[in-house]
């Protein structure tokens, strides 16, 4: 199967991006249906998960609140998959030589994601020895230059 999506997105990557997206899609209504049924008395999800914590993992992976519950989860994974979605469909409508929309967004999470010091909105921008990384030219860091 990985070898032919591989295929179909050299052949045609806007057809994979819009498949892609229609999965995210899929995901994203899952996931509603899941947070609203927990969020509903009466139905067993609520009973179920309502009073359930949020594990340790998500709670780091998405900086939560150590009080979060299951709930706040769900709602993370929907809104990470409606992401998802929305990138895939733009990049399915996108010529091919058009710029990325997202570069700025994610340059802006890297840094918060890495604490660096600097103004991202400048994808030229070159990382200070205060930065988290070893090295300024470290390889992960060529994206930011």
């Amino acid at each position: 199967m990985v070898g032919f999506l591989g295929l179909m997105y050299i052949i045609h990557p806007k057809a994979l991006h819009r498949f892609v997206g229609y999965l995210e899609e899929t995901a994203s209504d899952t996931y509603a249906n899941l947070i609203r049924s927990v969020q509903t008395p009466g139905t067993h999800l609520h009973r179920d998960w309502s009073g359930l914590r949020a594990p340790s993992i998500a709670v780091n992976y998405w900086r939560m609140e150590e009080n979060a519950m299951w709930l706040d989860v769900l709602k993370n994974l929907f809104a990470d998959e409606t992401n998802h979605r929305d990138v895939n469909h733009t990049f399915a409508t996108m010529k091919s030589d058009d710029p990325n929309p997202f570069v700025n967004k994610h340059l802006e999470d890297a840094a918060k994601a890495w604490r660096l010091p600097t103004d991202v909105s400048d994808s030229n921008a070159k990382y200070t020895s205060k930065s988290r990384l070893a090295e300024p030219d470290n390889a992960s860091t060529a994206a930011f230059r």
